[in-house]
């Protein structure tokens, strides 16, 4: 999985169990998992527990979301917030390879919202 991160992101962790980076706007990270080989409703279930054991705060009633495309991946997204930040919660899954899936979580200051969609959106597979 590649990605564009800002510039002023100051890399916390860089290898195969995890990515995180952070910035005083943003927070982003990416677990991948292997062997899941998730099933759509498989998805929905994961990001739910997730989400929960990550105490983020949504509307149940209209998330998790499918993500039907982004840049090839597909997966499930939990919005909501987190200790006065808003925050989101993707689960996403390489087409080409279902049984390898990305956790990715990222949390903002509320006026950072189109910086995380653009990081979110520029995913895409190597």
């Amino acid at each position: 999985m590649k990605f564009k991160a800002p510039d002023n992101m100051v890399i916390q962790q860089n290898d195969q169990t995890g990515y995180q980076a952070s910035n005083n706007n943003i927070t982003l990270d990416i677990y991948p998992r292997t062997a899941e080989n998730l099933t759509y409703d498989g998805m929905k279930n994961a990001i739910i527990n997730w989400a929960n054991q990550v105490s983020l705060s949504y509307d149940a009633s209209t998330q998790p979301i499918y993500l039907k495309n982004i840049n090839r991946y597909w997966g499930c997204a939990i919005d909501g917030t987190k200790q006065g930040f808003s925050a989101s919660a993707l689960l996403l899954i390489n087409p080409d390879y279902p049984d390898l899936s990305y956790y990715v979580w990222i949390s903002y200051a509320p006026e950072y919202y189109h910086d995380a969609v653009a990081i979110l959106m520029s995913f895409q597979p190597l």
